[in-house]
């Protein structure tokens, strides 16, 4: 069963997305908000004052609610009677906001969505949906943007419809809105502690969607085998301030590079002595601007190797969080450029991170299979989406590069560089499935490089054995 939430405060445009991710997915969007319209519209039906709770609870105890949906429109049936013409008449919005504020009607109503959600995939919007109508859906998302980027969007909707509004009324009225709203006793606005946060304020309608929609594939995905248990002892270790304080630092993209130089120049002869790599194409790596640079990964040695041949400048490279955790390898990895990334999450900061640096013209190093190659052999695990969606949004080339086995102790190895190519044929796409699609092109070209890096070494041995 997918049950997913939404919440956020006014204006962060959570119903659009919602809406739209419902229709992509195939499940249906609950509209909460109709169902509290729906409520006061039967209680004006019945000469029920919307404000004498006294009233509407003795209505409640009565009253059932049906909803349907005809030709893909979502009905509700009150007492039989359908509510749903009525509901977008100019006085309900008061109406639903007055009744809405009565605990018992929120109680009810919140019981019906709890039953709904049991028997359906739902996807359900409000400001309370993942911490009291649903608690324990599994796809929980928090939506949110700046009370300025919130009021720009409600202006700009308001005076494309020809209303005459004022910047300063709306902008004060959001955040009026959002203290009624994170401060009322039943139910506050606020972030459920497992929902994945989404600042909206410079990201597209359709960036979201595709971002709630990967969190959802990664939550609802059938597990082939339960994962391994967490020792209670990590469960239940608690970040120190000063560990947190820390890491967020690493979240911030490195602009000085005086340190990453100075090593370069005092590690790069240390590296070519004690593990010697010939790169072979060099010059297939010489791109201007931005590229996305793939590579697969044996050791934690040979994660710096191509920085110290290829990036004499500046160096980006995407590595897993815990490697950061550890002091001073975190400082030496930041130093280094690295970007640090959740794995088995949507890590929304990296995703930013990522994207700042391609779009300023950077280059990027990603290890496609999102981990180490621990059996050390030339087959490769399954890639990850990043690599696609990162070149995608941003429009990268990508250089694929593969070494031609694990890098050694004073044994020879090779970095093939193959041809740079691009995801031209799925630029503008959104969906996970063209995501897997490009992820697949990728695999393929990497495939291609790892067949041409064999040829080469194979042909460099065989001159020296008829030598």
């Amino acid at each position: 069963m997918i049950n997913i939430a939404i919440d956020g405060p006014a204006g962060a445009g959570k119903s659009t997305v919602a809406k739209a991710v419902a229709k992509d997915l195939g499940i249906i969007y609950l509209d909460t908000g109709a169902m509290y319209r729906a409520t006061a519209y039967y209680a004006i039906s019945q000469g029920i004052s919307v404000t004498d709770e006294a009233a509407v609870k003795a209505m409640l105890e009565g009253m059932s609610m049906d909803i349907v949906y005809e030709d893909g429109v979502q009905q509700i049936y009150v007492n039989g009677l359908n509510t749903t013409p009525f509901l977008r008449e100019h006085y309900m919005s008061k109406a639903a906001s007055d009744i809405s504020a009565l605990p018992p009607v929120r109680y009810k109503l919140v019981e019906l969505q709890q039953q709904f959600a049991k028997t359906h995939d739902v996807v359900l919007d409000g400001r309370d949906i993942g911490t009291f109508v649903l608690p324990k859906a599994n796809c929980k998302f928090y939506m949110t943007a700046t009370p300025e980027e919130r009021a720009t969007r409600r202006f700009k909707e308001l005076t494309e419809k020809g209303q005459s509004v004022d910047y300063d009324t709306i902008l004060n009225d959001i955040i009026q809105r959002d203290y009624n709203d994170s401060h009322r006793e039943v139910a506050p606005l606020k972030q459920a502690e497992d929902a994945y946060y989404l600042d909206t304020t410079d990201l597209s309608i359709d960036d979201v969607i595709a971002q709630i929609k990967e969190v959802v594939h990664i939550k609802t995905k059938p597990v082939e085998q339960p994962p391994a248990p967490v020792p209670a002892a990590v469960e239940e270790k608690k970040m120190s301030k000063r560990k947190a304080k820390r890491m967020k630092s690493y979240y911030q993209v490195q602009t000085h590079f005086g340190i990453y130089r100075l090593l370069r120049v005092i590690l790069r002869p240390i590296q070519a002595i004690f593990w010697p790599i010939k790169i072979v194409n060099k010059q297939n790596a010489m791109i201007e601007g931005n590229a996305v640079y793939t590579c697969n990964h044996y050791s934690k040695v040979d994660t710096f190797i191509p920085c110290f041949a290829l990036f004499k400048k500046e160096a980006h490279i995407l590595a897993k969080q815990e490697l950061f955790e550890v002091p001073i390898a975190g400082w030496f990895l930041h130093k280094m450029g690295a970007i640090p990334v959740r794995r088995g999450e949507a890590d929304i900061d990296a995703v930013k991170n990522v994207l700042s640096v391609l779009k300023n013209g950077k280059k990027l190093l990603i290890f496609p299979e999102g981990t180490r190659n621990r059996q050390g052999t030339q087959e490769m695990a399954e890639f990850k989406t990043g690599t696609a969606r990162f070149a995608i949004r941003t429009k990268s080339p990508i250089v694929p590069m593969l070494y031609y086995s694990s890098p050694k102790l004073f044994k020879r190895n090779w970095l093939y560089v193959g041809e740079p190519f691009t995801l031209e044929e799925f630029y503008g796409a959104r969906t996970p499935e063209k995501m897997h699609e490009a992820t697949e092109v990728v695999r393929l070209k990497m495939d291609e490089t790892r067949k041409l890096c064999n040829e080469y070494v194979a042909n460099l041995k065989n001159k020296k054995r008829r030598k």
